[in-house]
């Protein structure tokens, strides 16, 4: 016979609550657009990935991550949650 445990979900800290808000709506602007962000910031926006990297190291910009902006994270799973 098996056995399941069930495991309390882990609290989010407030903190990290907020900080994910706020990287929402930062990127609300950008829906559907692929971002080039750096240390919390967003240094570069295009319709395709090839166009952020290019536009990254036309400014010389090392190490942001690039990904797209989903149109309603809800239904549209091509882009990422933070």
């Amino acid at each position: 016979m098996q056995q399941v445990v069930h495991l309390a979900e882990p609290a989010t800290p407030p903190e990290v609550e907020r900080a994910g808000h706020h990287a929402a709506e930062l990127l609300r602007p950008f829906r559907g657009r692929y971002v080039g962000r750096l240390n919390g910031r967003i240094v570069a926006v295009a319709d395709t990935p090839a166009e952020v990297v290019a536009r990254l190291r036309a400014d010389n910009v090392p190490g942001a991550v690039v990904f797209r902006v989903p149109l309603d994270p809800s239904v549209d799973p091509g882009g990422v949650t933070e």
